[in-house]
C-alpha cells in the first residue's frame, strides 16, 4: 500500500494502555512502559512519483536464498533482520518497471550491504574499530575490481557473495559501469570511515560537515550505480558529469539519507536507551539541529522537515530544468531519482530493519508520517555552504 498526500504513511500502533514521556538527548519521545517508542515525522512536501514493483516478494524470497546459499543470515536474530530489511520493495519502489532478472542484482547486493552496514558500520563495536573496518573493506574493495583475486577456498562467506556480485555486474554492464560501482563503493567506505572518527573523538559533527557527507555514509553512488546497470543503457560521461546532474543526483541521495535520519530516530534512541555507555556522537540530522541551534525534540524535528522539503523543491526544480534535453539513458536516471526520493520514504517508514530496531523486539519503534501538497516557502538555499552549489544557476 502506498502513501498518499496528506495519509498516514506507517501502520497504526496496537494498544497503548500507558505511555510515558522518556528524556532523549534534547527532547521528548513517547514510549510505552514496555519500551515501545512512538515518533510521528511533520508532514513532508514530495510531489514525486509513487510505485511499487509487482515482484518484490519474488525478489525478496530469491535474495534470502542467495544470502543463505553463502551460509549469510541462515536463522536467528539475523535472518529476521534480513527479511524485514525488504530489499524488494526498496529497489522495487526505486526502478518499478525495471524487469525482475535485471532487478534481483540490485536487490541482492542491498541484501548483503545492509548486512555489511549493521555488522561493519553503525552498530556495535565495529562502529568504532577503525582497524576492522579497513581491514575488511579494502578486502571487499579488491573483491569488487577484481573478483577471483582471491582463492574461493580462502573466502569467508560475505566476500564470496561480493565476488558473485561483481561478476554478475561484469556480466550485465559495460566496463564504464562497472568502474562507476566500484567507484561507488569507495565513496561509501570514506564516509564510513569519517563516521567512525566522528565516533572515536565521541564529537558530534556540524550540520556543514554531515550536509555534504551524509550522501556517502548512507552509499548514495552505491546504490544508484546498479541504475543504468539494470536498465542496460550507459550514461555518456558528458551528461552524467554535467554539474546540474551532479547536483541533482547529490541531492537526491542526500534527501533520502535525511529521511533515513527521520524514520530510524525512533531506532536510534531505542538502541541508545540500552546501551550501558551511550555515546556522545550523533549522526542524525535530528539531533545534529538541535545541538546546533539549542533546540527541543519537536522543534529539531520540524527543521529537518522543512530542510527535506527545501531540497525536495530544488530537486523537482532542477529535474525539470534538466530532462527535456536529457538524452534517453539520463532521463531514465532521474527517473529513478524521483522515484528513489518518494519510495524511500514510504519504504522507510514500514521496514522491519526500523520497527524491529535489533531483530528480537518487532513493533519497538512505531514511527508516523504523511504527505503534504504545500510546498515550502522558500527557494532558497538553506545556510549550509556545503551545499549550497545545488542553487547554483546551470
Amino acid at each position: 500500500m502506498t502513501g498518499t498526500s496528506g495519509g498516514t504513511l506507517a501502520p497504526a500502533a496496537g494498544d497503548v494502555t500507558q505511555e510515558r514521556d522518556i528524556t532523549t538527548e534534547r527532547g521528548i519521545a513517547r514510549e510505552r512502559v514496555a519500551g515501545t517508542i512512538r515518533v510521528e515525522i511533520p508532514p513532508r512536501y514530495c510531489p514525486l512519483p509513487s510505485a511499487e514493483h509487482p515482484d518484490a516478494g519474488r525478489l525478496n524470497a530469491r535474495a534470502t536464498a542467495w544470502m543463505n546459499g553463502y551460509g549469510l543470515c541462515l536463522d536467528g536474530v539475523q535472518r529476521v533482520r534480513m527479511t524485514g530489511n525488504d530489499c524488494g520493495g526498496f529497489y522495487g519502489r526505486i526502478m518499478p518497471l525495471a524487469p525482475a532478472d535485471r532487478l534481483q542484482v540490485a536487490v541482492d547486493w542491498c541484501a548483503l550491504m545492509f548486512a555489511f552496514d549493521d555488522l561493519h558500520c553503525d552498530e556495535g563495536p565495529a562502529g568504532t574499530r577503525a582497524g576492522d573496518f579497513t581491514g575488511f573493506a579494502t578486502r571487499l574493495m579488491r573483491v569488487l575490481e577484481a573478483p577471483g583475486t582471491t582463492p574461493p577456498g580462502s573466502m569467508d562467506p560475505f566476500l564470496a557473495a561480493a565476488g558473485d556480485l561483481a561478476a554478475r555486474c561484469r556480466t550485465a554492464g559495460t566496463p564504464v559501469q562497472v568502474r562507476r560501482m566500484v567507484e561507488g563503493h569507495r565513496a561509501w567506505f570514506l564516509g564510513v570511515l569519517w563516521e567512525i572518527g566522528c565516533r572515536l573523538r565521541d564529537r558530534t559533527p556540524s550540520l556543514d560537515d554531515y550536509a555534504h557527507m551524509r550522501q556517502h555514509t548512507a552509499a548514495g553512488t552505491a546504490t544508484t550505480s546498479w541504475m543504468e546497470i539494470i536498465d542496460g543503457r550507459e550514461i555518456p560521461a558528458e551528461a552524467l558529469d554535467a554539474p546540474a546532474v551532479r547536483a541533482l543526483d547529490e541531492l537526491a541521495f542526500t534527501i533520502a539519507a535525511f529521511d533515513d535520519d527521520l524514520f530510524s530516530y525512533g531506532k536510534e534512541r531505542w538502541l541508545a536507551a540500552r546501551d550501558p555507555q551511550p555515546s556522545q556522537c550523533r549522526l542524525n540530522l535530528v539531533d545534529i539541529l538541535a545541538a546546533e541551534r539549542g533546540l527541543g525534540f519537536e522543534a529539531a524535528m520540524a527543521a529537518a522537515v522543512d530542510l527535506c522539503n527545501r531540497l525536495t523543491l530544488r530537486f523537482v526544480r532542477l529535474r525539470d530544468q534538466v530532462r527535456p534535453r536529457a538524452c534517453e539513458p539520463l532521463r531514465l536516471r532521474l527517473d529513478h531519482l524521483s522515484h528513489l526520493i518518494r519510495g524511500n520514504i514510504e519504504w522507510g517508514l514500514r521496514a522491519g530493519r526500523y520497527t524491529n530496531p535489533d531483530g528480537r523486539h518487532p513493533g519497538a519503534v512505531v514511527t508516523t508520517g504523511s504527505f503534504t501538497p504545500a510546498a515550502p516557502g522558500s527557494g532558497t538555499p538553506p545556510a549550509i555552504p556545503s551545499v549550497a552549489w545545488w542553487w547554483d544557476r546551470f
